[in-house]
């Protein structure tokens, strides 16, 4: 599983572990409308199964994530990292009117949105870093894998065999 703030590059992430290990991705927006009844089946169906990828649990399924997860890889970036990543990201869908995963064109107007993903990045960045903190404090079953860096990341993800 890959935690972090928006814009930490965990769907990135995630693809490429996927792409790696051989192991199926389950693509947290790909669930349905979060929230719903059919989304939170197909996160317990999710957690059931012996092998799986997820690039971030919804904070009400986090229990149930982290109970099953064998490996939790914490994408904690610096904020001035993550908001420039999701500054990127906004201003290339905007300018070429293109959807990137989850992310659609919504024009200037929604970055008034309070959950629009730059000012989502903004206001929750210092909640994800305690919370990913707080999650390798606790006793469990889980290996915690934390990154502060980009390059450490892509290092590590480097030494992973191919499927």
């Amino acid at each position: 599983m890959v935690i972090g703030c928006a814009g930490s590059g965990k769907s990135t992430l995630a693809r490429k572990l996927a792409d790696r290990t051989g192991l199926p991705l389950v693509e947290r927006d790909g669930l349905g409308e979060e929230g719903s009844p059919g989304y939170l089946s197909a996160i317990a169906e999710m957690a059931a199964r012996p092998r799986w990828i997820l690039d971030g649990p919804p904070f009400y399924a986090d229990e149930l994530v982290y109970a099953a997860a064998d490996t939790v890889i914490f994408l904690d970036y610096p904020k001035a990292l993550v908001l420039w990543r999701v500054l990127r990201r906004t201003v290339r869908i905007e300018l070429l009117r293109r959807p990137a995963g989850a992310h659609r064109p919504q024009g200037l107007s929604a970055l008034r949105d309070g959950d629009h993903a730059l000012r989502w990045a903004w206001t929750s960045h210092a909640d994800r870093h305690r919370e990913g903190l707080a999650l390798m404090a606790r006793p469990g079953r889980a290996e915690v894998l934390r990154f502060t860096r980009p390059s450490v990341m892509r290092r590590w993800l480097s030494q992973i065999i191919c499927a």
